[in-house]
């Protein structure tokens, strides 16, 4: 899963991204061409504990890239993404937009104030922006060539709702007219966190920057946290962290909260595969076909597809073993249809 970082310039994006990943990209340099690129760890206990009993030779989690986008490189540009960054947001398949919420007098707001909403509504319209001017720019060239694709059709139902105001993510499209436009890697098609970076002292208060505001009329994930705290939680020893925030009266790591914010926004679980040579914990969406979820692993699995031996973690954890679970019953042969679920313990049997 790749994850866009994006943001106003200022607004605390790289702080924000060191602490979720444990990166140490340098922050305040504003004119910096070079997007961060990180790799966060999913936790996953289920994954320990049947690594303690199959003692494997590699233990796998499941994993989000991290993508800090460079800011817009024109100083005093009230303008979040230039052409490069809307380039490096097309591999992408969430954004999470770090609002600027603080105040700190030596360093400036592009637009010379602090607007939490403000800034949220604009990155809106930039996305969509965009999106149209990619959307007119093909039909465009298609009407000119005398063309008319399959994605000609649901490209100009795109145009309408974002000439509209609102994000193509608000657009019921069909399965077909998401195949067809899919390649496009329209920016407001693609699922969208807020991430409300507040001063230390605004952290549970009011809603003073009008940031929960927005997020609930505009239907968005909102999570608030304090980047420059979490920062320098996020580099003390793992051990000291608990005690740390409990002292500050702060709730959970900020990277775990993310982690199941996001699972949730973008309709995430887990399956899991267990042996000896590897632990593995792989991600997929919910609602996955089990011949789906073989095609995560390898295409010819999914290929070559028979069965998939199953048995929730659950009852593969009460009876210890993969032979008692199967005495107890536990343990189940599902074809391609099957609809896989959290925790489901895997073994895939195919031909090639």
């Amino acid at each position: 899963m790749k994850v866009g970082i994006i943001g106003f310039a200022r607004s605390g994006k790289t702080t924000i991204f060191n602490a979720l990943t444990g990166a140490h990209a340098a922050v305040g340099t504003f004119g910096a061409r070079e997007s961060n690129v990180a790799v966060l760890k999913v936790p996953d206990a289920r994954v320990d504990k049947l690594a303690e009993f199959h003692k494997p030779k590699k233990i796998t989690y499941a994993e989000f890239q991290f993508i800090d986008i460079a800011p817009n490189e024109a100083a005093g540009e009230e303008k979040a993404l230039d052409t490069a960054a809307l380039n490096a947001l097309k591999q992408v398949e969430a954004l999470v937009h770090v609002v600027r919420a603080f105040k700190k007098e030596d360093v400036m707001h592009p637009s010379g104030s602090v607007n939490s909403a403000r800034d949220a509504k604009s990155m809106e319209e930039e996305l969509q922006l965009g999106d149209l001017i990619v959307i007119e720019r093909r039909l465009e060239r298609m009407e000119k060539e005398h063309k008319k694709g399959a994605e000609m059709a649901p490209l100009q139902r795109c145009k309408e709702h974002l000439e509209s105001g609102k994000p193509l993510r608000t657009l019921d499209l069909s399965k077909q007219e998401l195949h067809d436009v899919m390649g496009f890697g329209f920016m407001s098609l693609k699922p969208v966190m807020l991430l409300g970076n507040y001063g230390e002292e605004a952290i549970g208060n009011d809603d003073a920057s009008g940031l929960r505001a927005f997020a609930k009329e505009n239907g968005l994930t909102l999570i608030e946290l304090c980047g420059a705290l979490e920062l320098e939680i996020a580099q003390l020893a793992p051990e000291d962290r608990p005690a740390y925030r409990a002292d500050l009266g702060l709730g959970e790591e900020s990277r775990m909260q993310f982690l199941q914010t996001a699972y949730d926004m973008l309709g995430l679980m887990s399956f899991l595969t267990a042996g000896e040579p590897e632990v593995r914990a792989w991600t997929i969406h919910k609602n996955t076909k089990a011949v789906d979820a073989a095609a995560v692993i390898h295409s010819d699995i999914a290929r070559g597809f028979i069965r998939a031996e199953i048995v929730g973690y659950n009852h593969f954890i009460a009876a210890g073993t993969m032979v008692k679970a199967k005495e107890a019953g536990h343990v189940r042969l599902e074809g391609k249809e099957y609809i896989m679920q959290d925790g489901d313990i895997v073994l895939f049997r195919f031909n090639v």
